[in-house]
């Protein structure tokens, strides 16, 4: 019996006494809060404890100190552990780098593993969907009507439809992640037209699932290393060179997938690959001529996964790429980084907590002149989108993929 089987072994008889021993990798994150000084730094710092109260979330010091108590008693924190939206504020802010979102993860997994009666209503509901179809939404049952929609959406953008591109040679992998698979169209079809435009020989996958990250924040880790798993034989089996993505959680979490299973190829966010492999000179180069007396205002969402959880630089490449476009001028809102409220799964089952986070956003976007709102990820953009609408604003939100495909010099 090799490691890995006896964990396994040793597992399956604790379960017995609802206990779930940690794995070498939790085990490293349980050790980080022993470093924790009790500052309270990201108290002052935590998006949801500044939206809601800490007496209705009590906050990320908190939840590290829950790890001190025996594995049994995790459930006990169910009133609050689902409320994190997993920004990594508090592990940004940290003097100490407590990994509080990995935390999360892991009482999460205990509460799923022993104690599936105290997750959320709404949770339930996605991880049947996931363990059904591989996808974190629900697939359209009619093929033909999910065609009309992906039309209808490229229409109002008055961007081309190119057929999908699936080959054996290709040097990247296009991956678009669920929400843009099943329900942001556009994203999709913009990152194709993107792609295709700067010749790149790069392929969608033949069958389309779900990175795992929302299971892991489900705290399904069974169903996360399926997933995981599923996706790295594909990608090895592919001989691909550079993945793509168009979401901020689909680039976070397959960073940490590739890197686990040794992947050894770099998974970019598009905006990352627009600088380091299309180059910044040649994107110029590419983009329509326009007016440029006629400017469009633009405020900006940082992605909590793009930012706190992949590089920071990748903030810095979209303002690089908003600076060349020359009908642009960027407008600073003051709380460009700050969370949607979308994250962690918190929209699903407490949406006075995410709507509650995100008023931030709304407040310092409104305060502004700015005529659109952009974000690199579909999941920002409807939570942004939908909460801007609810306020009454007039300002409109794009996915800064649509974005950009609108700039550019595309074949028709």
């Amino acid at each position: 019996m090799d490691e890995q089987e006896s964990f396994e072994y040793a597992k399956q008889t604790l379960k017995v006494e609802k206990i779930t021993p940690y794995s070498n990798e939790d085990f490293k994150i349980v050790q980080s809060v022993q470093k924790c000084i009790n500052c309270g730094i990201c108290l002052s710092h935590c998006p949801v404890v500044g939206a809601v109260g800490i007496n209705r979330f009590s906050g990320p010091r908190s939840i590290a100190v829950e790890l001190s108590r025996s594995p049994p008693e995790f459930w006990t924190t169910s009133d609050t552990i689902y409320l994190c939206t997993g920004c990594g504020t508090c592990r940004e802010v940290c003097p100490q780098n407590v990994n509080v979102p990995e935390i999360v993860n892991i009482v999460r997994a205990r509460i799923m593993d022993h104690r599936p009666d105290l997750v959320p209503k709404g949770l339930h509901v996605v991880h049947e969907v996931i363990s059904e179809h591989k996808l974190a939404f629900e697939p359209w049952d009619d093929i033909e009507e999910k065609r009309e929609s992906r039309d209808m959406r490229l229409e109002h953008y008055d961007l081309p439809h190119i057929e999908d591109r699936i080959v054996d040679d290709a040097d990247v992998l296009f991956y678009p992640g669920c929400q843009a698979e099943e329900r942001a169209q556009e994203v999709r079809e913009a990152a194709k037209l993107i792609l295709d435009h700067f010749n790149v020989n790069y392929t969608l996958l033949n069958e389309m699932s779900c990175c795992g990250l929302p299971s892991k924040l489900l705290g399904d880790n069974s169903s996360f290393r399926e997933l995981g798993s599923i996706i790295t034989e594909k990608v090895k089996k592919s001989g691909i060179k550079i993945l793509v993505t168009t979401c901020a959680g689909c680039t976070s979490n397959l960073n940490e997938v590739s890197e686990q299973e040794e992947w050894g190829i770099p998974v970019y966010h598009l905006l990352e690959f627009l600088e380091n492999e299309i180059g910044l000179d040649k994107f110029k180069e590419n983009l329509k001529p326009v007016d440029k007396r006629i400017t469009t205002k633009i405020a900006v969402h940082d992605p909590c996964h793009l930012i706190r959880h992949t590089a920071r630089e990748i903030h810095d490449i979209m303002l690089k790429i908003l600076a060349i476009l020359p009908d642009v001028e960027y407008v600073p809102t003051g709380v460009t980084d700050s969370c949607c409220g979308g994250g962690g799964m918190v929209s699903y089952h407490a949406k006075d907590v995410s709507d509650a986070v995100v008023e931030e956003n709304l407040v310092g976007i409104n305060n502004t002149d700015a005529e659109r709102l952009v974000a690199p990820c579909p999941l920002c953009t409807a939570q942004l989108e939908n909460s801007l609408y609810r306020s009454g604003s007039s300002i409109e939100v794009d996915d800064l993929t649509v974005f950009i495909a609108q700039r550019l010099k595309l074949k028709r």
